[in-house]
Parts: C-alpha cells; sequence; structure tokens
C-alpha cells in the first residue's frame, strides 16, 4: 500500500483537529469545574477574590491566576499544585477528579490567551 504524503497531511489535519476539539471540550467542563470549586478563591475573573486573600493573609496576587509567574509554569506543575495542594491551596485529591482538574487547567489556559 502506498501512502502520499499528501495522505500523512490530511490525516495529521484530521488529528489536529480532534486534538484541538478535544481541548476546547476539556476547557468547557474545566470552566464549569472551575466556577463550582475554584472561583471562590481565585474569583471567575482568575484574579482572585480579595476577601479570600485577606481572609488568609495572603497578598491578593497569590490568587492571581493570569499572573505572569503563574501562566509561566507547564500544566503538570499546575496539575500537581492543585492535586496535591501547596501553601494555603487545599489538595484536591479525592475531591476532583484527575480528567477535573486538567479540565480546570485547560480552562485557566484557554481563559488567559492559552499560554
Amino acid at each position: 500500500m502506498k501512502i502520499s504524503y499528501r495522505s500523512l497531511g490530511v490525516v495529521s489535519g484530521i488529528v489536529g483537529m480532534a486534538a484541538a476539539s478535544l481541548l476546547a471540550a476539556d476547557a468547557q467542563k474545566g470552566k464549569e469545574i472551575f466556577e463550582k470549586k475554584c472561583a471562590m478563591c481565585h474569583a471567575k475573573d482568575l484574579k482572585g477574590n480579595p476577601a479570600m486573600a485577606k481572609m488568609y493573609k495572603l497578598d491578593p496576587s497569590a490568587l492571581n491566576l493570569l499572573k505572569k509567574e503563574t501562566q509561566d509554569k507547564k500544566d503538570a506543575d499546575l496539575i500537581a499544585t492543585t492535586t496535591k495542594g501547596k501553601g494555603r491551596m487545599p489538595a484536591q485529591e479525592g475531591k476532583l477528579s484527575a480528567e477535573d482538574i486538567a479540565g480546570a487547567v485547560a480552562y485557566i489556559r484557554s481563559a488567559s490567551g492559552g499560554k
């Protein structure tokens, strides 16, 4: 069976579109998870809830998911922090599935321009 470069290009394009579609679906589901489970502290606009920062005695920027320091982190680091917790961030392991956490990270990326 002879496979042309053109055929490979078409297959690659289809796979790429499917992956983009899955990411969009994950981001949409992630938005729902984020709004239910994360927005209390991080706010719906992802810039952080000043009242929660005050309650936890944090600089308000600590809850801002759009700041450069957070956006520069790898997805795996954001997933690990959400799963295991860090500092005042409570662990979500056992509260959210790995799929939900990955979806929330996909939403954060999509809401911030996909960095």
